[in-house]
C-alpha cells in the first residue's frame, strides 16, 4: 500500500507526474502555481490541523465549542440548532469543500466549466437526466418545512463563512491546480448532494437489457437464466410472514414485454456491448439483548460504493440542547446520515427495488413538439441548456420533457446501445424531504419516532435497520414504493397509454420489515425483501446471493455476541461460494491427468479453507476459475452486438447442477460439461501463470486482488493504488476494483452506547495533509476507531486540539 505524504505530494517529481497524468484543456499559471508565497506548496500541511483557537464569525448567534479529537474527528457543542448546523458546515467545509463543491458541478452537470470539453457527455448526460430538475424540486419540499429550511440555511451560511475566509494562498489544491475558484454555497447545492446519491444508488437499471434478452433468447429461457424468485433464498423478511393489511386495489393489466418489441429492434441492431456497472449493496444487522453478552442490541452497517478520495463520508458529533448524535455524515449535508443518539442506532443498505421506469414516447412528427397518449396529442415541453465550457464558448442542448420524464437519448445524444425517445420516470424526480427524515432519525428516542421520521423519506428505496436501548431491532423497507403491475419495471413499457402508468405508491403501512423477531436478528445483504406472497410485484435490479446467506448463518448460530465477534463479521472473508460449488466442480477432475502446475492449483484448492485472505493464493486460482467457467459457457452473449447480461455465479452453478439437460438451454451434454469444466480449470491456471510472468510475482490475494482508490476527479497523484485487502464479490467484506466498502460504523446499544467506525480515507480533503489517508492502512486491516457521545477533555488523550466560533 502506497502512503501519501505532504512532502511526497508537494515534491518537484509529483508536479510532473501530475501535468503527465491529467487531461483538462489548460494549465493553471505555473508561475502563480508554484509561487512559494500563495501556490501549491501553502497547502503542505505538517501539522493535521491547521486552524484558529478562536474564529469570530458572522451569523453565529452564540458562542460554539469545536472540539478535535485525536482522529481530527470534530465535536461540535452548539447552544442552539441553527448555530449547530451553521457550524457544522463551516468545519465540513474547512476539511472538505473542494470534494463537496465538485460533487454538486457534477451532479448539475457542470464539470466542462472546470475540465474543460472531456466532460461535455457527462455533463449532457446529467442534464438530460434532470438531477437539477430533482433538486429543485427537493429544495421545494425543504423550504416547504420550517425547520428543514432553517437547518439547510444555517448550513449554507457556514459554509460560506469558512469561503469568504479563503484567498488564493489557502484555497484547495484542486482548485489551484484546476485554475478556478470556489463559488457561494446556496441551497440547492445540498439539495444537489443529496439527489446524486440517490441516482447513484437507484441508476443501473436492467429494463433494456431484459428486453434484449426476451427477444433474442425466449421466454422460457430467460426464466430460466433470469429466475425473478429462488425457492432457496432467504428474504429479508422471512418466508410465509403474514401480510396484516388490506392491499391497495389496482386495475389489473398484465405488462408483456412483446409490446415493445417493433418500438426497439430496428434501432439496436448495430449496438457495441456496454460494460457492467458495479451495483451498489451494502451489509447491514441488528443482534438483539438475548443474543449478547450485555444484554443490548448491537448494530453494524457497511454501505458498499465506488471507492474515491477524498472519502465519501465525514465523521462527525454534533451536540445542541436538542440533540446529541454521531456518526457518519454526507459531506455537502448537514446531519449524521448514518449513526446512533442516546437511545438509537440506525444503518442503511441499497434495497435495489426499481424506482426509475423507462416509456418509449411516439412523437406525432420530427419536431416532437406533440406525442400520443390514449386518443389525445399531448404538448412536451423544451428546455433549452447552456453548458459552458473552459475557455471555450459554451454549447446548447434541447432536452425534452413529457409528463413521465424527460427524454435521455434521441437523436443527438445517442447512448451505447442506441435506443431513443425512451421518457425516464424517476421517483427522484420528485423527492421527499430526506433531509428532515434524517434530522428528526438524529433525535429519535424509539421505534415509533423513527418510523415516523420515515414518512418523509421518498428516494433511493432504502433498507433502514434500527436499534434502541429499550432492546427494539427493526429492519423496514422505505421509500416512495411503486405499487406495480406485474411486470412493470422490469421491461420498457409503452408510453401510449394511461393503461403502462403507475396507478399508486405503496402506503408505508404496507411496507415490508421486521420487528422484533423471535431469531433474535435482523439483516440485510441486498438480497429479496420479501417472498413471492407478498401482495405487491416489485423488481429488483440486483440482487444478492452469497453476503446474505453468509451473514445469517452466522448470525443464527451466534449466542453471546460481543464486540470482537461483530468486527470479525464485518471483516467476514469466508468464500460461501467456493464452499458450496468447489466440490461439485472439482468432482469432474480427474488431477492424474493434469499438468505439473494444473496439479499444484488443484491441490491448492483441496487444501483451502475458504477464506479470501490477502497471503493466500487459492482465492485467485477459484476466482479465475469463475470467470473463465462463465466466459465459456455463457458464449452466446457474444454472438450479440448488444449487451446481453448473463447469469450470475449462483444461478450459474444452479443451472449447472440442476438443469443442465433442459432443452431450452442447450448446455453441453455429461461428457461436454466435464470438458468444458476442465478446460475452464486450465485456462485459469494459463492466465494466472500470464499474470504471474507480467507481474513478477506469485497470484496471491493480496495483489491478483489488490484494489484501487482513485481521486475524485481522477488526478492519479492524489489517489491510491494497491491496496492490499481480503474479501471480494460476494463475500462480507466486499471490495473489488475501486469498489468497495466505504465505511464500516459498529454501535453497542449499552445504558451508555459505545461506538467504532472506519473508511478508507481521512478527516482532511487536502492531499498534502498528513491525515488524508490515516484511516486507510487500519480499514484495510479490520481496525476500526471510537466514536462517542461525549466531549474529549483537555487532558486526554483522545484530545487534540479546541476551537472557539464567536458571532462577529
Amino acid at each position: 500500500m502506497r502512503k501519501i505524504s505532504s512532502y511526497a505530494v508537494l515534491s518537484i517529481t509529483f508536479l510532473v507526474t501530475l501535468l503527465l497524468n491529467i487531461n483538462i484543456d489548460s494549465y493553471p499559471p505555473i508561475a502563480k502555481f508554484l509561487d512559494p508565497f500563495q501556490g501549491f506548496w501553502q497547502n503542505a500541511e505538517v501539522r493535521p490541523l491547521q486552524i484558529p483557537t478562536s474564529l469570530s464569525l458572522a451569523g453565529l448567534q452564540d458562542t460554539v465549542q469545536v472540539y478535535f479529537d485525536e482522529h481530527l474527528i470534530p465535536h461540535i457543542q452548539a447552544k442552539n440548532d441553527h448555530d449547530l448546523y451553521f457550524a457544522q458546515g463551516y468545519i465540513t467545509a474547512f476539511h472538505r469543500l473542494w470534494q463537496m463543491e465538485f460533487q454538486t458541478h457534477a451532479a448539475a452537470g457542470r464539470l466542462a466549466e472546470i475540465l474543460g470539453s472531456i466532460a461535455i457527455k457527462h455533463d449532457r448526460l446529467q442534464r438530460r437526466k434532470g438531477i437539477v430538475y430533482a433538486a429543485k424540486n427537493g429544495l421545494e419540499k425543504i423550504n416547504q418545512d420550517p425547520v428543514s429550511k432553517e437547518i439547510v440555511n444555517a448550513y449554507t451560511a457556514g459554509v460560506n463563512a469558512y469561503i469568504h475566509s479563503l484567498t488564493y494562498k489557502t484555497f484547495p489544491i484542486e482548485y489551484k491546480l484546476l485554475a478556478y475558484k470556489p463559488e457561494d454555497w446556496i441551497p440547492l447545492k445540498s439539495a444537489l448532494i443529496s439527489i446524486q446519491m440517490a441516482d447513484n444508488l437507484g441508476g443501473y437499471e436492467q429494463t433494456l437489457q431484459n428486453v434484449y434478452a426476451f427477444h433474442l433468447l425466449g421466454e422460457t429461457k430467460c426464466s430460466l437464466l433470469f429466475p425473478e424468485y429462488d425457492v432457496f433464498h432467504k428474504p429479508i423478511v422471512p418466508k410465509n410472514t403474514p401480510w396484516l393489511f388490506k392491499p391497495l386495489a389496482l386495475n389489473p393489466h398484465f405488462i408483456h414485454p412483446q409490446a415493445i418489441q417493433h418500438d426497439l429492434l430496428p434501432s439496436i441492431q448495430q449496438v457495441e456491448k456496454a460494460k457492467q456497472k458495479p451495483v451498489d449493496g451494502s451489509n447491514n444487522w441488528v443482534v438483539a439483548g438475548k443474543k449478547t453478552v450485555h444484554g443490548y442490541p448491537y448494530l453494524a452497517n457497511d454501505p458498499h460504493l465506488n471507492l474515491r478520495l477524498p472519502a465519501i463520508w465525514y465523521g462527525i458529533h454534533l451536540q445542541s440542547l436538542t440533540v446529541n448524535v454521531t456518526g457518519s455524515s454526507l459531506p455537502g449535508t448537514p446531519g449524521v446520515l448514518i449513526g446512533f443518539n442516546e437511545t438509537i442506532a440506525w444503518g442503511l443498505t441499497n434495497a435495489a427495488w426499481t424506482v426509475r421506469d423507462l416509456y418509449t414516447i411516439s412523437f406525432k412528427d420530427a419536431t416532437r413538439a406533440e406525442y400520443h397518449y390514449d386518443n389525445l396529442l399531448l404538448k412536451s415541453q423544451f428546455v433549452v441548456e447552456e453548458i459552458k465550457i473552459k475557455n471555450k464558448e459554451p454549447i446548447y442542448d434541447t432536452v425534452v420533457y413529457t409528463h413521465l420524464g424527460p427524454i435521455v437519448y434521441d437523436d443527438n445524444f445517442e447512448d451505447p446501445s442506441h435506443y431513443k425517445n425512451v421518457a425516464m420516470k424517476w421517483v427522484g424526480h420528485h423527492p421527499g424531504n430526506e433531509i428532515l427524515t434524517f434530522y428528526l432519525i438524529n433525535r429519535g428516542k424509539n421505534l415509533q419516532e423513527f418510523e415516523s421520521a420515515l414518512e418523509h423519506y421518498h428516494v433511493p428505496a432504502q433498507n433502514f435497520a434500527f436499534a434502541s436501548v429499550h432492546n427494539d431491532i427493526a429492519l423496514e423497507i422505505a421509500g416512495k414504493l411503486p405499487a406495480r403491475l406485474k411486470n412493470q419495471g422490469k421491461f420498457i413499457m409503452p408510453g401510449n397509454s394511461n393503461a403502462y402508468e403507475l396507478q399508486a405508491y405503496i402506503p408505508q403501512a404496507h411496507w415490508p420489515k421486521i420487528v422484533n423477531p423471535s431469531v433474535g436478528y435482523v439483516s440485510s445483504a441486498n438480497e429479496r425483501a420479501t417472498d413471492k406472497n407478498y401482495p405487491y410485484f416489485y423488481y429488483q435490479f440486483s440482487e444478492e446471493t452469497y453476503r446474505n446467506r453468509r451473514l445469517n448463518q452466522v448470525l443464527s448460530q451466534a449466542k453471546k455476541v460481543d464486540t470482537k465477534s461483530m468486527m470479525q463479521l464485518q471483516n467476514d472473508n469466508f468464500n460461501l461460494a467456493a464452499q458450496e460449488n468447489l466440490p461439485f466442480l472439482m468432482g469432474y477432475i480427474d488431477s492424474a491427468q493434469l499438468g505439473t502446475q494444473e496439479q499444484q492449483a488443484y491441490q491448492t484448492l483441496l487444501d483451502w479453507n475458504f477464506q479470501n485472505d490477502i497471503e493466500q493464493v487459492a482465492p485467485s486460482i477459484f476466482k479465475a476459475w469463475q470467470d473463465q467457467l462463465a466466459d465459456k459457457l455463457w458464449s452466446y452473449s457474444h454472438n450479440y452486438q448488444l449487451e446481453i447480461r448473463t447469469p450470475n455465479f449462483y444461478q450459474t452453478m444452479s443451472i449447472l447442477k440442476n438443469h443442465s439437460t433442459h432443452p431450452q438451454l442447450e448446455l453441453p451434454a455429461q461428457d461436454d460439461l466435464r470438458d468444458l469444466i476442465v478446460d475452464s480449470f486450465k485456462s485459469a491456471v494459463q492466465h494466472l501463470q500470464a499474470w504471474q510472468a507480467n507481474h513478477h510475482k506469485l497470484y496471491k490475494w493480496g495483489d491478483y486482488h489488490a484494489i484501487s482508490i482513485p481521486h475524485l476527479a481522477f488526478l492519479k497523484p492524489f489517489g491510491v493504488d494497491h491496496v492490499q485487502i481480503g474479501g471480494g464479490e460476494g463475500i462480507l467484506n466486499a471490495n473489488e476494483g475501486s469498489h468497495g466498502v466505504s465505511m464500516r460504523l459498529l454501535v453497542s446499544l449499552d445504558k451508555v452506547p459505545k461506538a467504532w467506525f472506519i473508511y478508507p480515507g481521512g478527516q482532511p480533503g487536502n492531499p498534502g495533509n498528513p491525515y488524508y489517508t490515516k484511516f486507510l492502512e487500519p480499514w484495510s486491516h479490520g481496525k476500526y476507531i471510537p466514536l462517542t457521545l461525549t466531549i474529549p477533555q483537555d487532558d486526554k488523550k483522545s484530545f487534540y486540539s479546541r476551537v472557539t466560533l464567536v458571532p462577529a
